[in-house]
């Protein structure tokens, strides 16, 4: 499995779900800073030049969403991240995989390279997601109830960027202790740690050939 990755972008949350697995991969190192999303090498992979993007020995899959449920429900459905297509929360599980992806907008962040690198919200869907979100954790601690899925390593990530970084979301609420939750986790925590140490190597990283990889054995 390999997970076509550059610290700090949204390759993070593919990373987080792999963790949540623990399953073995390795990266292939995109560096953002010298364009390398937009060679023809990772244009085959993901025509739209953006991270995160997986090559599954040879079956590639590329947008976020699609990579959290491939590796979700196609390739590890018995790890536990998913709801199968016969459980009646399957609708709801999918909805909430794409409320994490609307609430943010814009450029959002430097998973394509793109100048003017602030992560952008549209207040009004935020809003809108946000009661839809505090309606769910009212049955749970997670979207769908005591079961923790794909879909919460989505939306939570996209929240934590909406508390931490745009500062859109007020501490001590519904949604920042659901952030906190989620991001106590050990699978968080160990992505975390290998996404900041990545981070430290990035000058040897972005020396590196796209093909390069570095294979990581939870």
């Amino acid at each position: 499995m390999k997970l076509y990755y550059w610290p700090k972008t949204r390759a993070f949350r593919a990373l987080w779900i792999l963790e949540q697995l623990r399953v073995p991969y390795e990266f292939a190192y995109v560096s953002i800073r010298a364009g390398e999303q937009n060679a023809p090498a990772f244009c085959s992979v993901n025509p739209m030049s953006k991270l995160p993007a997986l090559d599954d020995d040879g079956v590639c899959v590329a947008e976020l969403g699609a990579v959290l449920l491939y590796l979700a429900d196609n390739k590890y459905p018995q790890a536990g991240p998913d709801v199968p297509t016969d459980n009646p929360l399957r609708g709801r599980f999918l909805m909430d995989i794409f409320h994490g992806r609307l609430s943010q907008t814009g450029n959002g962040g430097t998973d394509d390279g793109r100048t003017g690198q602030q992560r952008e919200f549209r207040r009004d869907d935020l809003g809108r997601v946000e009661k839809v979100i505090e309606s769910a954790l009212a049955d749970g601690p997670w979207l769908l109830g005591e079961r923790f899925t794909a879909a919460d390593i989505l939306v939570s990530s996209t929240l934590q960027i909406a508390y931490m970084v745009a500062k859109l979301i007020e501490p001590g609420g519904v949604l920042s202790d659901y952030v906190a939750r989620a991001t106590s986790r050990e699978a968080h925590e160990r992505a975390a740690s290998i996404n900041k140490q990545e981070a430290q190597k990035v000058p040897s990283a972005a020396s590196q050939q796209q093909t390069g990889t570095v294979s990581v054995k939870p």
